[in-house]
């Protein structure tokens, strides 16, 4: 774990001056990287309002960020702090060093690449998914792939085999009616999936028993299964789990949590989050579109790819895809986890 952060600020009365100056909303993230810049002020006995640009890149390395919006929002703050002590007289001169960088090209070299954050669909089908020895965990894993997500995981956790159909004419792919549990109340959209994954609920809709460990047998473990909830809902908690679920309601998401974290740590792939699976998802879907339209991914695409995971839409159906572009969602991400051999 990146252990860098101070539980003080350096110089805390400049910083609290700043900080009283910013929206609540925004304080905490602010609060967050002058915590960190403190290591470094520390070491070189300034305040970061009078870092240079080589001593600016110290900090922005030891983030670690993994994704570009995030290393460019802690540059952003860095930027306007900077300005704001201009503007207050305090920094030795009244030149900002981030007002000369390049946004996206300067700050992709302080991106952690060291752990994968993304994974193939080779990795997450073969690797993950056909190692689940529990189909509940299977459906997990390529429910979220596929894109069933929804608020607090509600898409996967309201699910039920009556919400799939056939498709007439495409006997490998179901049509499935899901529930997204929003704050503005139940919203309702139809994902078309895999026959690979309907088959996959179907079984996971059946099992009452779930192995723990994934069927490994540990010194000392009383017994190595547990018998889950009886309700309608596909992904079901265990009946003597912590995540309690009574009657016929759909688990916690705390649950779902809870199992991608184990297959995790059993295949020692820290960075597998719900996210994480679903990002890889996306990636999967935008290079199929990339390698039909001859090496090519527009605005259509990127759309498609979006309503498909209900994810980068508006409360008034507008999309904005800028962000995941510059995160993962692109042609150098696409070639390198699907490059034509």
């Amino acid at each position: 774990m990146n252990k860098i952060y101070y539980e003080e600020f350096y110089n805390p009365n400049q910083k609290s001056r700043y900080l009283k100056d910013q929206i609540e909303s925004t304080k905490k993230a602010y609060s967050r990287v002058l915590l960190r810049a403190a290591k470094i002020e520390n070491k070189l006995g300034k305040d970061l309002y009078d870092f240079n640009l080589d001593e600016i890149k110290q900090l922005l390395f030891i983030l670690k960020a993994t994704k570009l919006s995030t290393v460019m929002h802690s540059g952003n703050i860095i930027q306007n702090y900077i300005r704001w002590a201009i503007e207050q007289d305090l920094r030795t001169d009244n030149i900002n060093p981030l007002d000369a960088v390049a946004s996206g090209e300067f700050y992709k070299q302080f991106l952690d690449t060291s752990e994968q954050t993304l994974f193939s669909y080779t990795e997450i089908k073969k690797d993950v998914v056909d190692e689940c020895i529990n189909y509940q965990d299977k459906a997990v894993i390529l429910g979220l792939y596929e894109g069933i997500y929804g608020r607090q995981y509600s898409e996967l956790l309201t699910l039920k085999m009556k919400f799939f159909e056939e498709i007439n004419d495409d006997p490998d792919h179901y049509n499935v009616r899901l529930i997204n549990e929003t704050v503005d109340g139940n919203k309702e959209r139809t994902l078309k999936v895999t026959s690979d994954l309907y088959n996959i609920m179907r079984i996971a809709n059946d099992e009452d028993i779930y192995f723990k460990n994934n069927g490994l047998d540990f010194e000392g473990m009383r017994n190595n299964k547990n018998y889950l909830v009886k309700t309608d809902y596909i992904i079901r908690a265990a009946e003597n789990a912590r995540t309690k679920s009574s009657g016929n309601t759909p688990s916690a998401p705390a649950l779902i949590n809870r199992r991608i974290a184990r297959i995790a740590e059993m295949y020692q792939l820290p960075m597998l989050t719900a996210t994480n699976i679903r990002n890889s998802g996306m990636l999967k879907l935008a290079s199929e579109l990339y390698y039909e339209n001859d090496k090519k991914l527009g605005k259509e695409d990127y759309e498609q790819v979006l309503r498909q995971y209900n994810v980068g839409i508006g409360k008034n159906g507008e999309i904005s895809y800028g962000r995941l572009k510059a995160d993962f969602l692109n042609i150098e991400n696409i070639e390198k986890f699907y490059g034509e051999e």
